[in-house]
């Protein structure tokens, strides 16, 4: 199947998502328990210094395992804030989360407060996302906070999150404005993509 418009496009955010959200939570539990473990354990993740990750909402892939390695091993952690109609990662540690230093955006989203530790470039950038296809382009919720930030270019590499059944194999609608990841971890292991292969 090839989707081809923006009307599919959004089919198809609706149908994976529906999916994703029939998921119990032991269900997401043990599967973003073996994402994580694969993520951790990937020679990108290994070899980098700054990590910028998210706070899941609803049934995305849970990142509790990655932030707690990551703050252990002495890395730099970065989260997002929407910041007007951008995203800006803020530097978060250990006692943001002892202190419950956050706020609750538009979206039910649970964001690092506003504060100038910040940086200018990310090793690492880990994002999750609805639909992921064999290129590399994903589908998120329609709102573009990802694809805006990406467009800059602020990282090295970029890598998704998500269960199996999220990563398929037909071309979804690619536009001027979506951008590529690097690579994919899934709870089945690592998927990389060619990043010279553009689609539009």
């Amino acid at each position: 199947m090839k989707f081809r418009n923006q009307e599919q496009k959004s089919i198809l955010r609706k149908e994976i998502l529906h999916k994703r959200n029939s998921m119990n939570l032991d269900e997401i539990s043990s599967k973003s328990k073996l994402i994580q473990e694969n993520l951790i354990r990937d020679p990108e993740f290994t070899k980098a210094k700054s990590i910028g990750l998210y706070l899941p909402i609803g049934s995305e892939v849970e990142t509790s395992r990655i932030i707690t390695h990551v703050l252990n091993l002495g890395m730099i952690l970065l989260l997002p804030r929407i910041v007007s109609h951008d995203l800006r990662y803020q530097i978060v540690e250990q006692k943001d989360f002892d202190k419950h230093m956050f706020d609750i955006n538009k979206f039910g989203i649970k964001e690092p407060k506003l504060k100038s530790l910040s940086v200018d470039f990310i090793d690492i950038l880990i994002i999750p996302g609805i639909v992921f296809d064999n290129y590399g382009y994903r589908v998120g919720y329609g709102y573009g906070y990802y694809d805006r930030y990406m467009s800059n270019k602020k990282f090295l590499k970029c890598i998704g999150l998500a269960f199996d059944f999220q990563f398929i194999k037909s071309h979804i609608p690619v536009y001027s404005y979506d951008q590529k990841i690097d690579l994919l971890i899934t709870e089945s292991g690592r998927h990389v993509f060619n990043p010279s292969t553009v689609l539009m």
